[in-house]
């Protein structure tokens, strides 16, 4: 009986510490993982803060300290004191602010919640010290890569002196900032790829440009990959014994000086009558070749990206095959038979080959009157010419433009050119 006793006392024992093992009360309840959010400011954006204070409204408490490196108010207020009232932020300003300026208060991610959940999104309001400003930059985006189209975008918007004023995220085709003050900004831009908020050099595209400010302002921001590969001499391609193309690594902006010489101790220097640059291409019309080796040599060689390349040259063979082929139009505007909107049109015509301007003739001539018009040559000695009347034309007449046309080595284009346009100006104004 006594034993019995004891092991029933032993068995009620061990239940109840069984019992007080899961019997834990909770400690702390569900993690809260609702991120704060600005609710509201107060006075309303784009007031006029002069002598008044501004009080940010959040959805939950802050954490107070995150505060200090969370906001950024530009133009810099240097006197000022923050103040709390549960989730109630109050900035007192206790300076002068500029005149007719806006002031831009940032908001960043770096703000936390009480339970250090982060501010849900980078927030900017703007308010003016006196009238507000309502300077604007607007503009489409264009992309080397297509592929980025669908990435965010991280916009700085800073002064002349590269001080940031705010910086936003955007997407798309287009953009536009507004209420920019009456200074010289500079707008940076560039593709968050890899979504870590900075700029990586070698794998991200980037734009900046500075601009002043005036009312409204069109800007297109091309966001182009990095290149620090200079630009250089590809290859040459001799048609004939006075026509070289030569090619170079990448499309070039411009070069200083082009120059052609026996590739020998002598050294004789071929002239270069004419010469015309198209993306990667260089036309050359020379003097006549001989079967001898050539060396090209051309300096100062500029990409679209600014890399120069100081000197680059290639040896190339000779021939003494004369050109027999004569000229073509590859392209011309305006088309035949359409209309152009200006009394004063330009008329384009691209050649398949560089063609001198003493080789050719023109003529424009009024369709209904039989006048002959006169006509400014405005880009010569090319493979494309533009030409334009030299006195304004009349309205609603048609007008029949021709050309004549034989290329240095005197083969004349199989039959001339010609192109028949009419002018239509809806709104008249020949003064």
């Amino acid at each position: 009986m006594h034993n019995r006793i004891i092991y029933i006392l032993t068995l009620l024992i061990t239940i109840g510490l069984i019992s007080c093992g899961h019997k834990q009360n909770p400690t702390g309840g569900k993690k809260d993982t609702i991120q704060p959010e600005i609710v509201s400011v107060i006075p309303d954006e784009y007031s006029d803060i002069t002598d008044s204070n501004i009080e940010i409204i959040f959805s939950k408490p802050i954490e107070r300290n995150t505060i200090l490196t969370g906001i950024y108010i530009y133009p810099p207020i240097i006197k000022k004191k923050y103040s709390w009232d549960g989730n109630i932020l109050t900035i007192k300003i206790h300076e002068e602010l500029e005149e007719n300026t806006n002031y831009y208060f940032s908001f960043s991610t770096k703000i936390k919640g009480e339970h250090s959940n982060f501010l849900n999104r980078n927030s900017v309001f703007i308010f003016a010290s006196g009238k507000l400003n309502s300077n604007r930059i607007s503009g489409n985006f264009i992309y080397e890569d297509i592929n980025d189209k669908n990435k965010p975008i991280e916009m700085t918007i800073s002064t002349a002196d590269s001080t940031e004023i705010f910086s936003m995220e955007t997407n798309g085709k287009t953009f536009l900032i507004e209420d920019l003050n009456n200074v010289e900004h500079i707008v940076r831009a560039y593709v968050d790829k890899n979504n870590n908020y900075k700029y990586d050099n070698e794998s991200e595209p980037f734009f900046q440009k500075s601009i002043d400010i005036v009312e409204s302002n069109i800007m297109d921001i091309n966001l182009a990959y990095a290149d620090t590969i200079k630009p250089y001499l590809k290859s040459t391609n001799v048609f004939c014994n006075n026509r070289i193309d030569v090619e170079f690594s990448e499309p070039i902006t411009s070069f200083s000086d082009v120059s052609i010489f026996t590739a020998d101790s002598i050294e004789t220097k071929v002239d270069i009558i004419a010469q015309y640059l198209k993306n990667d291409e260089l036309s050359l019309l020379t003097t006549f070749l001989d079967t001898l080796k050539y060396k090209i040599q051309i300096k100062n060689i500029l990409d679209p990206k600014d890399n120069m390349t100081l000197e680059s040259s290639l040896i190339f063979d000779g021939i003494s095959l004369q050109d027999t082929i004569p000229p073509e139009v590859i392209s011309s505007y305006p088309r035949t038979g359409s209309s152009v909107d200006t009394f004063l049109p330009k008329i384009s015509v691209l050649f398949s080959e560089i063609i001198l301007e003493n080789d050719i003739e023109t003529k424009l001539m009024e369709v209904e009157t039989g006048n002959i018009e006169d006509i400014v040559i405005l880009n010569k000695d090319s493979k494309q010419y533009i030409l334009s009347p030299q006195h304004l034309l009349n309205n609603y007449s048609s007008y029949k433009f021709t050309m004549y046309v034989k290329d240095n080595s005197g083969n004349i284009m199989t039959k001339p050119f010609e192109t028949i346009f009419l002018p239509i100006v809806r709104k008249v104004n020949k003064e």
